[in-house]
């Protein structure tokens, strides 16, 4: 089989799966195979003053970002959007009630669906995100691992 045949394959899967995808994913979540009660890592900094939502939402359409239609729903999450790479990969940037600015670069779910679930491959995407989120983002840290557990509200 061809590389493009696989490729065709899995869009017309996802045409035909994908209004049951979110249901799929919170049985697994039920189910126990997943677990998803915390903010998915990389933590970039905080929204500046004076920002809302609206105007990350504006920035990150400008760059090519949509809405994610397939992706967790973090706790506290207000904005959650994708830019598709190749197919294959993604940059994802969510948005927390908060202020909390969260990224990363990861397989989409439609490439490699299970990869994705299990995050391998799963980084920071630095090199893109860093500079893309600079005039929005106070105190721009090298983007951290942190989690933060939704049940106690912890920091690890």
């Amino acid at each position: 089989m061809t590389c493009q045949f696989i490729k065709s394959v899995k869009k017309i899967f996802w045409r035909v799966f994908e209004p049951f995808f979110p249901t799929f994913r919170d049985a697994w979540v039920a189910l126990g195979f997943i677990s998803h009660n915390v903010r998915q890592p990389y933590l970039y900094g905080t929204i500046k003053p004076g920002l809302n939502r609206q105007d990350l939402k504006k920035h990150l359409s400008t760059a090519g970002f949509d809405n994610d239609y397939l992706a967790w729903i973090d706790p506290d999450e207000i904005l959650n959007m994708r830019k598709v790479v190749n197919g294959d990969y993604q940059y994802h940037v969510r948005l927390f009630i908060d202020g909390e600015v969260r990224a990363h670069y990861e397989f989409t779910p439609e490439s490699h669906p299970f990869k994705h679930l299990y995050d391998v491959g799963l980084t920071d995407g630095a090199d893109y995100l860093k500079p893309l989120l600079a005039n929005l983002v106070q105190e721009l840290p090298e983007p951290s691992l942190s989690l933060r557990n939704n049940t106690q509200g912890e920091t690890s």
